[in-house]
């Protein structure tokens, strides 16, 4: 290992480096637009639900706010970034509007490897507003009361909260082809990252904040379904998650008792973003989405660098537990306060300079991945607190001189 070259790679980066060291976009990107029936533009936020599918399984399923309309994103579809004859589904949701038509996109090997993948126009439906039915639901946590409020076109029969699991379970039953409901929550209440599961399996709703409430977007087909809230800042056990809960609706004179444990013990081959080492919650808050450069950058360190090696995957086993302590509320404030935002995307950017370098080592031993590991977390240390307590006591001595 050359750790001088190191270090003088890194003061290079740093010097000279005016777009603060983020890693450059994806080469390609797509244009999407998005106008209701009489094709005028709706206005944003706008989400993206996608899937990619490899020969039937689903590989990866996440989404991506809108805020422009027109709007151009930058991802990384083409071989071999993406596998060949991996499919791109798409649907764009909005509350208020009935999800869109699907579009899809297959990779081959004629694909593009920069510039513009294809142009697409979403139409979102406004729903039939006179069908829907508002509901409140009172919950107990901790001896406060709280309020749950349901917008449904189906009979919502029941909303309950465990407080040991903290999740919710939800009862209701679509008389139509298709339903959707609306389900919102104090974040006070159960807080992000959550796992949702349709009729016990993981689905992923669209998710919007409003203030200190929390809102998802759930559709389904016909007839009795449950739906399942679970948040993911705490663990639980499998022998307290299968206390549950219990719920009796008229249509079925039988007890629907849901017992479904934490870990992903459904046999769906549905598989959330970041299965190897949970999402970087704080990042994602900050530019916005799971795809953004920066975290899909932070992602592929973590992926296929980091995780490569047992030392690597005993730091970030370690680190996670640390991190996802007080992550989810710092990113659920980032999606409150604008400026909060800003300011840890400012933050972020010395850390994501430093990961650069990680990306021209040839890391092939575990040494080799201590060795610039630690470089790298002493290169931090450095930015984040040495170099700003030297600075102060230049300027406090400045100061007394005069």
């Amino acid at each position: 290992m050359n750790y001088p070259v190191l270090i003088i790679f890194a003061v290079l980066i740093f010097g000279l480096n005016t777009a603060y060291g983020l890693p450059p976009p994806p080469p390609t990107n797509f244009v999407v637009t998005i106008t209701d029936e009489s094709n005028q533009p709706i206005q944003m936020p706008v989400s993206l639900q996608i899937t990619e599918i490899l020969d039937g399984e689903t590989l990866l399923s996440y989404g991506i706010d809108l805020f422009e309309n027109p709007q151009t994103v930058s991802i990384g579809w083409y071989a071999p970034s993406r596998a060949e004859n991996t499919e791109i589904h798409i649907v764009a949701v909005k509350q208020g509007y009935a999800k869109s038509s699907e579009f899809v996109y297959k990779i081959t090997s004629q694909t593009p490897t920069e510039g513009k993948l294809f142009d697409h126009t979403f139409v979102l439906k406004t729903e039939e507003t006179s069908k829907v039915i508002e509901k409140e639901f009172k919950v107990t946590s901790d001896g406060k009361s709280y309020t749950l409020t349901t917008k449904s076109s189906s009979n919502v029969e029941s909303v309950e909260f465990a407080e040991k699991e903290s999740s919710v379970l939800m009862v209701l039953d679509e008389d139509s082809i298709s339903g959707f409901t609306d389900l919102s929550f104090p974040t006070s209440l159960i807080s992000s990252p959550f796992k949702t599961l349709l009729d016990n399996v993981v689905v992923f709703p669209s998710e919007e904040k409003i203030g200190k409430t929390t809102v998802l977007h759930f559709e389904y087909s016909n007839g009795l379904h449950t739906v399942r809230v679970v948040s993911q800042v705490t663990t639980t056990t499998g022998e307290d998650f299968e206390s549950g809960f219990e719920t009796k609706t008229d249509k079925e004179e039988s007890e629907i008792t849901t017992t479904t444990t934490m870990e992903d013990k459904e046999e769906s081959k549905i598989t959330t973003t970041d299965d190897k080492g949970g999402g970087c919650l704080i990042a994602t808050a900050a530019f916005g989405s799971e795809l953004a450069p920066q975290v899909q950058f932070l992602r592929e360190i973590r992926d296929n660098t980091v995780l490569q090696t047992e030392s690597g995957t005993s730091f970030m086993t370690g680190f996670n537990q640390f991190y996802y302590s007080f992550s989810p509320a710092i990113a659920d404030y980032e999606r409150e306060n604008p400026a909060f935002k800003e300011t840890v995307k400012l933050a972020l950017t010395p850390l994501l300079t430093s990961l650069t370098l990680l990306q021209y080592a040839d890391i092939d031993s575990e040494s080799e991945m201590l060795g610039y590991g630690i470089g790298v977390i002493l290169l931090n240390i450095g930015m984040y607190f040495v170099a700003p307590a030297v600075l102060l006591s230049v300027c406090i001595r400045k100061i007394s001189q005069n």
